[in-house]
């Protein structure tokens, strides 16, 4: 019927010989009977309803062929018929025709149009499953080419949430781990020292009530120098700490500070006199005079400090460095230092500068020095003047 001329008047209809001889064909046969008459004659009038414009009757067509096709086979939409129906559905028919084939629809659905059950059934879930199909094709388009796993994929949403996802345990994590992990070895050390507070007693039990000692002792007039680790154990002062291990009193790992990666925590302690080196050495000892010093006395101050962790003014000064007298230890990351007195507790200092302004690692001559500069500088009354031609010195 794609040869008929559009035209309001029914009178201007006509077949086309190909439509025609179509037609003749559909009467020919043995089973050309009333009933066969009856429903091309209802096909026919159907194609006389009003129709908005030429271009929507090949849809029209479409629908007149699938109901003419469902009589007596399985009730199935294929996709071209669906899309042919959901196209007229959105043209600019009458009302009254669209109401018409709603009714008609709506009959082949609830089995008005002589369909069983079963085949009501089938129908339904052939059009469910079309409407699954067509969901599942929606969501293909965002599922990105990424294999995961022998025939899985990621999407591109999932991919998305997974990193965000990570990204969110990472930021919480990793700080909590860190944390936890210097708080075990903050932990760890202390320990450590409170083993070597013991040992300090006992080993004062035994040997007079004197503190460990090696060596004679250190003065200005010797000409020692107790820097000297590993070469010569006589003169360094560490082989005096060192002689715990050597009596047995703790052990190398006792002495071996976990945030120090290069302490020595196995090994021939008995053979030793002394660390190899100033790396290996992971707690600072007290510098004694010549004689030594009693683990007690009335004469000792109420604290004393015995311990502490590792001295970083000494590596700067063997390294040739730049000495800075307010620096941390290397150990726990530069964050403070485990101090043991020699009434045996240890304390957490945050700062080298303990009270009254008594820093760790210096001697008070040198602290003293250090105060007299400070507090000197930048002080300028405006009567000074340089000390000589090679004196740069200028003023506003």
């Amino acid at each position: 019927m794609n040869d008929v001329n559009g035209s309001n008047d029914q009178s201007d209809y006509q077949l086309s010989d190909a439509d025609k001889a179509a037609v003749d064909a559909l009467f020919e046969g043995t089973d050309a009977d009333a009933g066969r008459l009856d429903r091309v004659t209802r096909l026919m009038g159907l194609l006389d309803t009003p129709i908005a414009d030429d271009g929507q009757r090949g849809a029209r067509i479409d629908v007149v062929g699938l109901r003419a096709a469902s009589v007596g086979n399985e009730p199935v939409l294929d996709s071209s018929s669906a899309s042919s129906v959901d196209d007229w559905m959105e043209s600019e028919v009458a009302c009254t025709e669209r109401d018409s084939v709603h009714g008609q629809l709506a009959e082949l659905i609830t089995g008005g149009a002589g369909y069983s059950d079963s085949e009501r059934e089938s129908l339904v879930n052939r059009t469910i499953g079309m409407i699954q199909d067509e969901i599942n094709r929606s969501e293909k388009r965002y599922i990105m080419d990424m294999p995961i796993s022998p025939g899985g994929r990621f999407r591109l949403a999932d991919l998305v949430t997974l990193a965000a996802t990570l990204l969110l345990i990472a930021s919480v994590t990793i700080p909590v781990l860190g944390g936890m992990r210097s708080r075990t070895m903050q932990a760890q050390c202390l320990d450590n020292m409170a083993s070597t507070g013991r040992a300090f007693g006992t080993y004062a039990g035994s040997n007079r009530d004197l503190l460990p000692m090696a060596t004679a002792g250190f003065g200005s007039g010797s000409g020692a120098t107790w820097m000297d680790v590993g070469t010569t154990p006589e003169r360094s002062n560490s082989s005096n700490l060192y002689m715990l291990v050597r009596t047995n009193h703790v052990t190398l790992a006792d002495l071996a500070c976990p945030t120090n990666p290069d302490a020595l925590i196995a090994g021939q302690a008995q053979s030793q006199q002394d660390w190899r080196s100033l790396d290996e050495i992971s707690y600072s000892y007290r510098i004694m005079a010549q004689g030594g010093m009693k683990a007690h006395g009335p004469t000792q101050p109420v604290r004393v400090v015995l311990l502490a962790d590792r001295s970083p003014v000494i590596r700067r000064i063997v390294n040739g460095q730049k000495v800075r007298p307010e620096e941390n230890t290397p150990n726990h990351d530069r964050g403070g230092q485990h101090v043991l007195g020699l009434d045996g507790g240890s304390v957490w200092h945050r700062d080298p500068v303990l009270d009254q302004g008594d820093n760790l690692w210096l001697p008070r001559p040198i602290e003293q020095a250090i105060f007299n500069v400070r507090d000197k500088m930048g002080i300028i009354e405006g009567n000074e003047l340089p000390s000589g031609p090679t004196d740069a010195f200028v003023g506003p």
